[in-house]
C-alpha cells in the first residue's frame, strides 16, 4: 500500500486557506475603530452645522438691528423742532421717543399775536399745491416740546374746517391763509413770533417704544400733553408695528436717552439697544447711536 505524503508545497497552501478567515478579535476591533472614526466626524460634522446655524443667527439680528437704527433715525431728522421728548419706566422695561413729524414748513405774513385774536394766520409758502389739513397743528418758535403738544402754551394753533375759502386775494398762488380753530372757546392768539417769521404745520405725534424684548411704533393716538407709556393708538394698529424683537436691554440701559439743545450744540438723542440672537451663540449685539435733532425754531 502506497503511502501518500504531502509536499512542503502543498502543506504551505492549506496554511495559507486557513488564514484568510477573521477572528472574533479581529471583527471586534475593526468595530471599534469604525465606531471611534464614526464618533469624531459625527462630532466634527456637528460642530460646522452648529457654527453656520449660530452664525445665521447673528445674521439675522445684525440685519434687523440695522434696519430698526436707519428706521429711527431716518423718521427722527424729519421732526418737527423741539418736538422731540423722552421717557422712561423705573426698571427701564418701557423706553418711549415720541416725535412729531414735519408736514411743511414756511413763512407767515400775518400773525394772530397776543392781543390780537382772530381765526386766520397769513402764511407764504413755495409749494402752490399744499392745503392744510383739518385737525393738524400749526407751531410758530417751539423752544420746548410742551409748546407743541400743550396748547395752552400759546405757541401752536389747530387748523380748522373750510380751507377752501382762504385764498388772501393778492394774486400770489404762494401766499395764502390758514382758518384756525379756537382755544379754550377764544379766537387764536400767538403768544410770541418768531425772529425768521416761520412755521410749522405738524403731522400727528409718532413714538418708538421698547416695551418687553419688541421695539414698536405707535402713530395715529393724537397729541397728548404727557407723554404716553406707551400710546394707544386706534385699531387696528392698537398695539402698535413690530420693528424690531430680541432687545435686552438690562435694568440700567435705557432705550432712548435725551440731552437738551445748549448754545452751542443741537439737542442729541442717544439710542443704546442691547439685541440677543434667537440662539444662544454667547455674545450679545450692542447698538450706541447718537441722533442729532434739528432746534432751529
Amino acid at each position: 500500500m502506497r503511502r501518500l505524503l504531502q509536499s512542503p508545497q502543498q502543506i504551505t497552501g492549506q496554511l495559507k486557506k486557513s488564514q484568510l478567515g477573521v477572528t472574533l478579535v479581529e471583527l471586534v476591533v475593526v468595530i471599534l475603530l469604525l465606531g471611534i472614526l464614526a464618533t469624531g466626524l459625527t462630532s466634527y460634522l456637528r460642530i460646522g452645522a452648529t457654527m453656520v446655524v449660530d452664525a445665521t443667527a447673528v445674521q439675522q439680528t445684525l440685519q434687523q438691528s440695522r434696519f430698526a437704527l436707519e428706521r429711527v433715525v431716518r423718521e427722527l431728522r424729519g421732526a418737527v423742532p423741539n418736538s422731540v421728548r423722552v421717557q422712561n419706566s423705573a426698571d427701564n422695561s418701557v423706553s418711549c421717543v415720541e416725535f412729531t413729524p414735519l408736514v411743511q414748513s414756511g413763512v407767515y405774513r400775518d400773525l394772530p399775536l397776543y392781543p390780537d385774536r382772530r381765526n386766520w394766520i397769513g402764511i407764504t409758502t413755495f409749494n402752490s399745491g399744499w392745503t392744510a389739513q383739518t385737525g393738524q397743528r400749526l407751531s410758530v418758535y417751539p423752544t420746548a416740546a410742551d409748546h407743541i403738544y400743550d396748547l395752552t402754551q400759546a405757541r401752536t394753533g389747530v387748523v380748522a374746517e373750510n380751507q377752501n375759502a382762504m385764498d388772501d386775494g393778492d394774486g400770489n398762488a404762494n401766499t395764502r391763509r390758514i382758518r384756525l380753530d379756537n382755544i379754550s372757546g377764544e379766537l387764536m392768539a400767538y403768544i410770541t413770533e418768531s425772529p425768521q417769521k416761520r412755521f410749522y404745520l405738524l403731522d400727528s405725534p409718532v413714538s418708538f417704544c421698547l416695551v418687553g424684548q419688541q421695539l414698536r411704533r405707535y402713530s395715529g393716538y393724537g397729541f397728548n400733553v404727557a407723554q404716553p407709556m406707551p400710546p394707544v393708538p386706534p385699531p387696528p394698529s392698537g398695539l402698535g408695528d413690530v420693528i424690531a424683537t430680541g432687545l435686552t436691554n438690562q435694568s440700567d440701559e435705557p432705550a432712548f436717552l435725551l440731552k437738551a439743545a445748549v448754545l452751542n450744540r443741537n439737542a442729541v438723542l442717544h439710542l443704546f439697544w442691547r439685541f440677543s440672537p434667537a440662539r444662544d451663540v454667547g455674545q450679545d449685539l450692542f447698538f450706541n447711536h447718537e441722533v442729532h435733532i434739528s432746534n432751529v425754531p
